[in-house]
């Protein structure tokens, strides 16, 4: 069946292992637009579940490789790509404003929460998938519900999927994951994990100066004079470039001439190499390095991702893109979207559909009170910024940024030293600057996306909801379904794995004074007496 959305512009962030899987899924779509972005380029280790790419794209851009792809396979979708990170310059909140849905499909949990701070800020609905082999869950974000940002994520040890490794890295977890796959490339025989053309394996020079020496990356490293150093023995401070070579170095010459190995992290010269690539390609990407307990504890929860369970996440969350947009003027439903699906294995276990909380009230992503203004940044000074929101709120305020206080009307002197600043002083012209405004009492008062343009000089605040963003849902479908009756076999079937609708509609409210009941994968909340999902990360 061919789904018609003429009037829909759909963003896609993320083109991984769920992002092909969606792309391959609304290949029988149309729609008015489709983008799609991301910042990384193909690797080898990609190939096995990422299936829009072949061995000859390597190096190349996921986005716009899957495009072209895309455009062959399915030229009616009008998919449009970016090769760029979503929050840097150009992909500002005025960005996201043409769109009437966001997918996503991240690697990461920093970047989600961006997607989802806009997003809740200009109220556009979110479908988001995640997967962390055989597990994986979806779930639905719209205003007035709970958001990604709502509850505290769980604090117990974290797995990390293979799939997070990254051409340009930008956590020391990256790192470590890259380091893991030198290692099995290096040591365990294995093949097409890394480009291994271009250096000599019996020569350890030729080996580092292959992998940490390099144009392409922002801090080139030079093989110079060290020790052997055959033991981590710096947990009193930071080892020099140096140490850092000695460890590399002896490591690598030991398991060299040990033959095939497989990854131990309870084996001190495994855990030594790895350490040490992870440090030094940390220093190659200026990137802040966690200390040897973590890389260790990383190097050894590392799990990989699985192409069936992409394929199922991604199906969720296809699934409630379209009933969102068909059922949009219904409330009833959105009441059964206010639910996450799992996927687990097992013979008992299955999909489940459960109830999610309530939002939480503490939560500054998704507060009903969120502004906008632009002004020009060489021009307004601080102070006029403040003055300006004293009016418009009637109190007096704290402005906190990145939890960096802003400015509090309870410290003067703080205040004399920044109230005579221009804004472009603290603030980048090319990106949305948001701001927490509290009351002195500490009470969220409003959430500002503060904004650089030009030659204003007038300060206006603005509500950032798009109040008339639902009517282009009006009569989406450009095709009338065709109701089936279901066989006696497949009503039995369907009783027997218990997701046969219900004729007690009871069943299906939503009722916000009891807590979330959550089969699986669930954890309670200490501070706020409701359950949290744990979260998966997505490949």
């Amino acid at each position: 069946m061919n789904y018609n959305y003429p009037n829909i512009r759909i963003l896609m962030v993320g083109v991984g292992g769920i992002g092909c899987e969606i792309l391959k899924i609304v290949s029988k779509f149309t729609f008015q637009e489709f983008h799609i972005i991301d910042m990384d380029t193909i690797e080898v280790s990609n190939l096995n579940r990422q299936f829009l790419f072949r061995l000859e794209h390597r190096g190349q851009s996921k986005s716009l490789v899957a495009a072209q792809t895309m455009k062959k396979m399915a030229p009616q979708l009008n998919i449009i790509a970016h090769f760029a990170a979503i929050n840097t310059p150009g992909y500002t909140m005025d960005f996201f404003r043409q769109f009437d849905a966001v997918i996503m499909a991240l690697d990461n949990a920093e970047t989600r929460s961006y997607v989802n701070k806009v997003c809740q800020a200009l109220g556009i609905f979110i479908v988001d998938a995640g997967s962390m082999g055989f597990k994986g869950q979806a779930n639905a974000y719209y205003e007035g519900a709970i958001c990604y940002d709502c509850y505290p994520i769980a604090t117990t040890q974290k797995q990390y999927p293979a799939c997070t490794i990254r051409s340009q890295p930008s956590t020391c977890t990256h790192c470590v994951i890259w380091s893991k796959y030198l290692f099995t490339q290096l040591f365990s025989g294995e093949v097409g994990i890394l480009e291994v053309e271009g250096f000599d394996k019996s020569q350890p020079n030729s080996v580092f100066n292959k992998f940490f020496k390099g144009e392409e990356m922002p801090n080139s490293i030079d093989i110079v004079e060290h020790e052997l150093i055959k033991k981590y023995h710096f947990a009193e401070r930071k080892e020099s470039l140096e140490e850092l070579q000695g460890m590399w170095f002896y490591a690598y010459d030991e398991l060299n001439h040990l033959g095939q190995l497989q990854y131990d992290k309870d084996d001190d010269l495994h855990v030594l190499f790895i350490y040490a690539s992870t440090a030094l390609r940390c220093r190659n990407f200026n990137i802040e390095q966690y200390d040897y307990q973590q890389i260790k504890s990383i190097s050894g929860n590392i799990i990989h991702a699985i192409a069936s369970t992409n394929s199922i996440v991604a199906a969720l969350e296809i699934q409630r893109l379209i009933s969102f947009i068909e059922n949009y003027d219904k409330v009833k439903y959105f009441q059964d979207l206010n639910a996450a699906s799992y996927v687990s294995t097992g013979k008992k276990e299955r999909i489940l559909t459960v109830k999610a909380t309530k939002s939480n009230p503490l939560c500054n992503s998704c507060f009903k009170n969120q502004i906008y203004s632009k002004v020009d940044f060489t021009i307004i000074k601080v102070e006029d910024l403040v003055n300006s929101l004293k009016n418009y709120l009637n109190s007096e305020i704290n402005i906190v940024s990145l939890s960096r206080i802003i400015w509090d009307d309870e410290d003067e002197n703080d205040n004399i030293a920044i109230r005579e600043k221009k804004l472009n002083e603290l603030f980048k012209l090319d990106l949305d600057n948001r701001l927490i405004i509290k009351s002195i009492e500490e009470k969220f008062l409003a959430v500002l996306w503060l904004q650089h343009q030009a030659d204003q000089v007038q300060i206006q605040f603005g509500s950032t909801k798009m109040e008339d963003k639902i009517f282009r849902f009006k009569n989406p479908l450009q095709h009338k379904k065709k109701e089936r009756v279901r066989t006696q076999q497949e009503i039995k079937e369907l009783k027997e794995t218990e997701i046969l609708p219900t004729k007690n509609q009871e069943k299906f409210k939503i009722t916000t004074q009891k807590q979330t009941e959550i089969l699986i994968d669930e954890e309670p909340n200490e501070q706020t007496g409701l359950n949290k999902k744990v979260e998966f990360v997505i490949d």
